[in-house]
């Protein structure tokens, strides 16, 4: 249903899963870059309580049907499985 600014709910609820995406890459950075166990510590704990809250944001447009995913093929899946098991610079 659009709102007053022409916004559907489809686009508000897109607009907060990119929201929690850009949190979670810039989480993930900080919790890189943290020199204090501690505060690395409080920073993974924020990205994964975010990658909770993401997935909720993401059932919930999927279950509308507004994100829909192909299901992996077997194959696909065993591909990707078997590059990421490769050493690091073997890619």
């Amino acid at each position: 249903m659009p709102n007053n600014m022409g916004m559907t709910d489809k686009d508000i609820m897109m607009g907060v899963l990119g929201d929690y995406k850009l949190a979670i890459v810039t989480l993930s950075h900080a919790a890189i870059e943290a020199a204090n166990d501690n505060i690395k510590r409080d920073f993974i704990n924020a990205l994964n309580s975010t990658f909770e809250e993401q997935k909720q944001v993401w059932n919930a447009i999927n279950q509308r049907g507004w994100y829909a995913v192909k299901p992996a093929q077997p194959q696909d899946i065993q591909e990707a499985k078997n590059k990421f098991r490769q050493p690091v610079g073997m890619m």
